[in-house]
């Protein structure tokens, strides 16, 4: 439990941090992405990082008895697949992909949903009672 304590607190005080900037920073968030896009080198070091990170936590940390161990298994799994994603997608497709989050409503749903989660976790791992 000692690890899934630190994995919520750390994980949700990234996923804070970041939401915030992407939600007060669209625009350079949106330039980065796309940046990303022409990017190829830096696509396929992102892959490798995030398959590393997913997999230190699937392999790590693969729990599913409690909402919060669930919570961090599937971040894992999703590091882990987005990190494949990046390392096997044309330019092509990530380009669209890039386009449809560039939409406004996608963008603010998934920042706020990556903060929900963000706060979740830090809620929990830091044992607040507000």
């Amino acid at each position: 439990m000692e690890d899934t304590l630190f994995l919520a607190q750390l994980l949700g005080s990234v996923s804070i941090i970041l939401a915030v900037v992407i939600i007060l920073r669209r625009k350079l968030i949106v330039h980065v992405f796309s940046e990303f896009v022409n990017n190829r080198a830096l696509a396929f070091v992102v892959g490798i990082l995030e398959v590393i990170a997913g997999l230190a936590l699937v392999i790590k940390h693969f729990t599913w008895d409690s909402t919060l161990e669930t919570a961090i298994t599937i971040f894992g799994w999703l590091l882990l697949l987005e990190g494949i994603f990046y390392l096997f997608v044309t330019r092509r497709i990530l380009r669209k992909v890039i386009k449809w989050l560039d939409n406004k409503s996608a963008y603010y749903f998934f920042a706020l949903l990556y903060l929900v989660l963000g706060v979740y976790l830090a809620y929990v791992g830091f044992g607040l009672n507000i």
